[in-house]
Protein backbone atom coordinates (compact mmCIF):
# COMPACT_ATOMS: atom_id res chain seq x y z
CA UNK A 1 0.00 0.00 0.00
CA UNK A 2 0.88 3.35 -1.22
CA UNK A 3 2.35 5.36 1.83
CA UNK A 4 1.70 9.12 2.51
CA UNK A 5 3.70 11.99 4.52
CA UNK A 6 1.29 13.03 7.07
CA UNK A 7 1.85 16.31 9.69
CA UNK A 8 0.28 16.00 13.14
CA UNK A 9 -1.48 18.89 14.13
CA UNK A 10 -4.71 19.55 15.93
CA UNK A 11 -4.87 15.98 16.98
CA UNK A 12 -5.27 14.99 13.65
CA UNK A 13 -2.50 13.27 10.96
CA UNK A 14 -3.13 15.10 7.72
CA UNK A 15 -1.95 14.14 4.53
CA UNK A 16 0.53 16.75 3.47
CA UNK A 17 0.37 16.32 -0.76
CA UNK A 18 -0.15 18.81 -3.09
CA UNK A 19 -2.64 16.93 -5.35
CA UNK A 20 -5.11 14.55 -5.09
CA UNK A 21 -3.49 12.04 -7.71
CA UNK A 22 -2.18 9.10 -5.55
CA UNK A 23 -4.48 9.67 -3.36
CA UNK A 24 -6.98 8.69 -5.65
CA UNK A 25 -5.35 5.86 -7.09
CA UNK A 26 -5.23 4.41 -3.55
CA UNK A 27 -8.85 4.55 -3.18
CA UNK A 28 -9.42 3.65 -6.46
CA UNK A 29 -7.47 0.36 -6.29
CA UNK A 30 -7.15 -0.68 -2.56
CA UNK A 31 -10.73 1.22 -1.49
CA UNK A 32 -10.52 -1.03 1.88
CA UNK A 33 -7.61 -0.78 4.89
CA UNK A 34 -8.16 -2.87 7.86
CA UNK A 35 -5.44 -1.30 9.34
CA UNK A 36 -7.24 2.01 9.35
CA UNK A 37 -10.74 3.79 10.55
CA UNK A 38 -12.69 3.53 6.70
CA UNK A 39 -13.36 7.02 5.89
CA UNK A 40 -12.09 10.18 4.33
CA UNK A 41 -12.33 13.26 5.46
CA UNK A 42 -11.49 16.66 4.65
CA UNK A 43 -11.55 18.50 8.29
CA UNK A 44 -11.82 23.07 8.06
CA UNK A 45 -11.12 24.93 11.19
CA UNK A 46 -14.87 24.29 11.74
CA UNK A 47 -14.66 20.12 11.62
CA UNK A 48 -11.63 20.41 13.48
CA UNK A 49 -12.62 22.27 16.90
CA UNK A 50 -15.78 19.89 16.37
CA UNK A 51 -14.08 16.86 16.35
CA UNK A 52 -11.71 18.36 19.15
CA UNK A 53 -14.53 18.69 21.34
CA UNK A 54 -15.97 15.70 20.97
CA UNK A 55 -13.27 13.24 21.79
CA UNK A 56 -15.58 9.87 21.03
CA UNK A 57 -15.93 11.16 17.68
CA UNK A 58 -12.46 11.93 17.39
CA UNK A 59 -11.32 9.50 18.72
CA UNK A 60 -12.40 7.17 15.93
CA UNK A 61 -11.68 9.77 13.59
CA UNK A 62 -8.29 10.04 13.95
CA UNK A 63 -7.36 6.79 12.59
CA UNK A 64 -9.41 7.70 9.29
CA UNK A 65 -7.77 6.08 6.19
CA UNK A 66 -7.31 9.84 4.73
CA UNK A 67 -7.26 12.91 6.37
CA UNK A 68 -6.86 15.88 3.58
CA UNK A 69 -6.60 19.63 4.98
CA UNK A 70 -9.47 21.52 3.99
CA UNK A 71 -9.71 24.99 4.73
CA UNK A 72 -6.59 27.92 4.35
CA UNK A 73 -5.93 28.49 8.04
CA UNK A 74 -5.57 24.86 8.52
CA UNK A 75 -2.46 25.34 5.92
CA UNK A 76 -1.17 28.37 7.56
CA UNK A 77 -1.04 27.19 11.44
CA UNK A 78 0.83 23.94 9.59
CA UNK A 79 3.35 26.02 8.53
CA UNK A 80 3.51 28.20 11.53
CA UNK A 81 4.04 25.40 13.58
CA UNK A 82 7.52 24.06 11.47
CA UNK A 83 4.76 20.90 10.52
CA UNK A 84 4.01 22.58 6.52
CA UNK A 85 0.98 21.00 4.86
CA UNK A 86 1.61 21.62 1.11
CA UNK A 87 -2.01 22.56 0.00
CA UNK A 88 -5.00 22.76 0.95
CA UNK A 89 -7.19 19.39 -0.64
CA UNK A 90 -10.49 20.58 -0.17
CA UNK A 91 -13.62 18.13 -0.27
CA UNK A 92 -15.32 20.26 -2.71
CA UNK A 93 -12.26 19.54 -5.30
CA UNK A 94 -11.97 15.84 -4.11
CA UNK A 95 -15.06 14.81 -5.09
CA UNK A 96 -15.55 15.56 -8.74
CA UNK A 97 -12.15 13.92 -9.33
CA UNK A 98 -13.15 10.64 -7.47
CA UNK A 99 -16.73 10.56 -8.37
CA UNK A 100 -15.19 10.67 -12.35
CA UNK A 101 -12.94 7.97 -11.19
CA UNK A 102 -15.72 5.58 -9.62
CA UNK A 103 -17.68 5.96 -12.60
CA UNK A 104 -14.72 4.98 -15.13
CA UNK A 105 -13.90 1.93 -13.33
CA UNK A 106 -17.29 1.00 -12.56
CA UNK A 107 -17.06 0.75 -8.96
CA UNK A 108 -20.74 0.18 -7.21
CA UNK A 109 -21.71 3.52 -4.93
CA UNK A 110 -23.96 4.66 -2.44
CA UNK A 111 -25.21 7.92 -1.56
CA UNK A 112 -27.00 9.27 1.53
CA UNK A 113 -27.61 12.86 0.37
CA UNK A 114 -29.88 15.58 1.42
CA UNK A 115 -32.50 16.02 -0.90
CA UNK A 116 -34.06 14.70 -4.15
CA UNK A 117 -32.63 17.31 -6.80
CA UNK A 118 -28.88 16.19 -5.82
CA UNK A 119 -30.32 12.36 -6.39
CA UNK A 120 -31.47 13.47 -9.80
CA UNK A 121 -28.55 15.17 -10.74
CA UNK A 122 -26.27 12.37 -9.86
CA UNK A 123 -28.14 9.50 -11.15
CA UNK A 124 -28.32 11.00 -14.76
CA UNK A 125 -24.29 10.64 -14.51
CA UNK A 126 -24.25 7.14 -13.35
CA UNK A 127 -27.29 5.03 -13.21
CA UNK A 128 -25.92 2.25 -11.15
CA UNK A 129 -25.58 4.39 -8.18
CA UNK A 130 -27.69 3.87 -4.80
CA UNK A 131 -29.60 6.78 -2.97
CA UNK A 132 -31.07 7.33 0.16
CA UNK A 133 -32.70 10.61 1.06
CA UNK A 134 -32.94 10.46 4.92
CA UNK A 135 -35.95 12.63 6.84
CA UNK A 136 -34.81 15.13 8.96
CA UNK A 137 -33.56 13.74 12.26
CA UNK A 138 -31.78 15.23 15.50
CA UNK A 139 -28.03 14.27 15.94
CA UNK A 140 -29.09 11.93 19.46
CA UNK A 141 -27.97 8.30 19.64
CA UNK A 142 -31.79 6.94 19.34
CA UNK A 143 -32.29 9.51 15.82
CA UNK A 144 -28.86 8.05 14.28
CA UNK A 145 -30.11 4.59 15.32
CA UNK A 146 -33.23 4.76 13.69
CA UNK A 147 -31.73 6.09 10.48
CA UNK A 148 -29.19 2.88 10.77
CA UNK A 149 -31.53 0.50 11.08
CA UNK A 150 -32.92 1.81 7.84
CA UNK A 151 -29.70 2.40 5.92
CA UNK A 152 -28.09 -0.98 6.96
CA UNK A 153 -30.42 -3.65 4.76
CA UNK A 154 -29.32 -1.05 1.98
CA UNK A 155 -25.71 -1.47 2.72
CA UNK A 156 -25.51 -5.65 3.03
CA UNK A 157 -28.11 -5.96 -0.28
CA UNK A 158 -25.55 -3.79 -2.50
CA UNK A 159 -22.96 -3.97 -0.82
CA UNK A 160 -21.47 -0.62 -2.23
CA UNK A 161 -17.41 0.07 -2.68
CA UNK A 162 -18.16 3.53 -1.44
CA UNK A 163 -20.91 5.49 1.25
CA UNK A 164 -21.10 9.58 0.47
CA UNK A 165 -22.52 11.27 3.08
CA UNK A 166 -23.77 14.80 2.68
CA UNK A 167 -25.57 15.63 6.29
CA UNK A 168 -24.06 18.05 8.56
CA UNK A 169 -22.04 17.50 11.66
CA UNK A 170 -22.32 15.35 13.65
CA UNK A 171 -25.07 13.76 12.26
CA UNK A 172 -22.84 11.98 9.07
CA UNK A 173 -19.97 11.54 12.13
CA UNK A 174 -22.34 9.35 14.24
CA UNK A 175 -24.04 7.82 11.67
CA UNK A 176 -20.86 6.19 10.31
CA UNK A 177 -19.54 4.98 13.23
CA UNK A 178 -22.75 3.26 13.72
CA UNK A 179 -23.12 1.64 10.72
CA UNK A 180 -19.29 0.79 10.40
CA UNK A 181 -20.06 -1.03 13.76
CA UNK A 182 -23.04 -3.01 12.45
CA UNK A 183 -21.59 -4.00 9.66
CA UNK A 184 -18.36 -4.87 11.04
CA UNK A 185 -20.52 -7.01 13.57
CA UNK A 186 -22.41 -8.65 10.58
CA UNK A 187 -18.63 -9.83 9.13
CA UNK A 188 -20.24 -7.79 6.08
CA UNK A 189 -18.49 -6.32 2.86
CA UNK A 190 -16.71 -2.61 4.51
CA UNK A 191 -16.89 0.12 2.35
CA UNK A 192 -15.39 3.18 2.40
CA UNK A 193 -16.71 6.25 3.49
CA UNK A 194 -16.96 9.77 2.48
CA UNK A 195 -17.69 12.25 5.19
CA UNK A 196 -17.98 15.67 2.48
CA UNK A 197 -20.92 17.90 3.70
CA UNK A 198 -22.06 20.10 0.49
CA UNK A 199 -19.56 18.84 -1.94
CA UNK A 200 -22.39 17.12 -3.81
CA UNK A 201 -24.75 20.31 -3.88
CA UNK A 202 -21.65 22.89 -5.64
CA UNK A 203 -20.95 20.05 -7.56
CA UNK A 204 -24.40 19.68 -8.81
CA UNK A 205 -24.55 23.46 -8.72
CA UNK A 206 -27.15 23.56 -6.06
CA UNK A 207 -24.79 26.02 -4.31
CA UNK A 208 -22.40 28.29 -5.82
CA UNK A 209 -19.18 27.50 -4.19
CA UNK A 210 -16.95 30.86 -3.82
CA UNK A 211 -14.67 32.33 -6.85
CA UNK A 212 -11.39 31.26 -7.29
CA UNK A 213 -9.54 33.91 -6.52
CA UNK A 214 -11.54 34.01 -2.80
CA UNK A 215 -10.61 30.05 -2.89
CA UNK A 216 -6.94 31.26 -3.08
CA UNK A 217 -6.69 34.16 -0.67
CA UNK A 218 -8.20 31.99 1.84
CA UNK A 219 -11.49 33.84 2.19
CA UNK A 220 -14.16 31.36 0.82
CA UNK A 221 -15.52 31.08 4.27
CA UNK A 222 -16.68 34.69 3.60
CA UNK A 223 -18.31 33.78 0.66
CA UNK A 224 -20.31 30.94 2.13
CA UNK A 225 -20.84 33.40 5.44
CA UNK A 226 -22.57 36.33 3.05
CA UNK A 227 -24.52 33.18 1.02
CA UNK A 228 -25.90 32.01 4.32
CA UNK A 229 -25.37 34.42 7.27
CA UNK A 230 -27.60 33.69 10.04
CA UNK A 231 -26.83 29.86 9.56
CA UNK A 232 -23.48 30.65 9.46
CA UNK A 233 -22.79 33.87 12.11
CA UNK A 234 -22.48 31.85 15.01
CA UNK A 235 -19.96 29.35 13.39
CA UNK A 236 -17.61 31.86 12.12
CA UNK A 237 -17.54 34.20 15.17
CA UNK A 238 -17.88 32.38 17.75
CA UNK A 239 -17.97 28.26 17.67
CA UNK A 240 -14.65 28.10 15.09
CA UNK A 241 -13.14 31.16 17.00
CA UNK A 242 -11.60 27.28 19.53
CA UNK A 243 -9.38 26.93 16.99
CA UNK A 244 -7.04 30.10 18.45
CA UNK A 245 -7.21 27.54 21.35
CA UNK A 246 -6.30 24.63 19.75
CA UNK A 247 -3.06 26.52 18.06
CA UNK A 248 -1.91 27.67 21.65
CA UNK A 249 -1.82 24.29 22.48
CA UNK A 250 -0.19 23.22 19.80
CA UNK A 251 2.52 25.53 20.95
CA UNK A 252 2.84 24.55 24.49
CA UNK A 253 2.86 21.11 23.92
CA UNK A 254 5.94 21.87 21.03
Amino acid sequence: MQTFIKQHLFNLDFVADDNFDAIIQSIIEQPFDENSFPVVITPNVDLTVHLNKNLQILNRFQRARFILPDGAPIIWFSKILNRPLKKRLAGSDLFPLVWKAIIANHKSVFLIIPNEAVKSALAQEYSPAQFYIPPFFDATENDVETEAQKILPMLLSHQPDYVFLGLRYPKQEMLIINLHDKLKNENAKMPLFFNLGASYEFYTGLKNRAPKWMQTIGLEWLHRFLSEPKRTFKRYFYDDLYIFVLFLKEIFNK
